[in-house]
């Protein structure tokens, strides 16, 4: 199982680095044969130049966790719990639950966002109505612990669209 799941976060991280639009050549070899059977080969990784890099890593770190309400881990998250710990790694305190967090944030306009800033789910459009927060990856792409029943996963846009933006420190 450890195996398969080191697959699936090269996987990811492969597409993630690759960009939108690369194609899956841009994320090939996943794996090579060696002695012993097939090996995990992870793509390399583009610094992000950033303070906010260990952020996403510790992030990336937990794709295919479990979610769970009220999960600030080690293993198992909700939405706030699995960005509050991420931004800790880098130093940022963040408090611990969605709309609080946006508070907490510069707001920005969607054209304006950048690896490393926090997207956001509104009802009303206001700080108040928050339910959701993910971290935002590039490429209109964002890692999230979604919901019961489902694992931290990167999710795309296309599925399902935040209507709020901020930025940490």
């Amino acid at each position: 199982m450890v195996h398969i799941r080191g697959a699936v976060v090269a996987a990811v991280w492969a597409a993630v680095l690759a960009g939108p639009g690369a194609g899956p050549a841009a994320a090939a070899p996943l794996s090579a044969p060696g002695r012993g059977g097939p090996r995990t080969v992870l793509p390399a990784v583009r610094p992000l130049g950033d303070r906010l890099e260990p952020a996403i890593r510790y992030a990336m770190a937990h794709l295919g966790d479990p979610f769970a309400i009220g999960g600030a881990g080690p293993r198992r998250w909700d939405c706030s719990g699995l960005v509050q710990q991420a931004y800790r790694r880098a130093g940022v305190r963040l408090p611990r639950i969605a709309a609080d967090q946006y508070r907490a944030t510069k707001r920005i306009p969607r054209r304006s966002l950048r690896r490393g800033d926090l997207v956001f789910w509104s009802g009303n459009g206001r700080a108040s109505g928050v339910h959701h927060v993910a971290v935002y990856l590039g490429g209109e792409r964002y890692i999230e612990a979604p919901r019961p029943g489902f694992k931290v996963r990167v999710s795309a846009f296309s599925r399902y669209r935040p209507n709020l933006y901020g930025r940490v420190g």
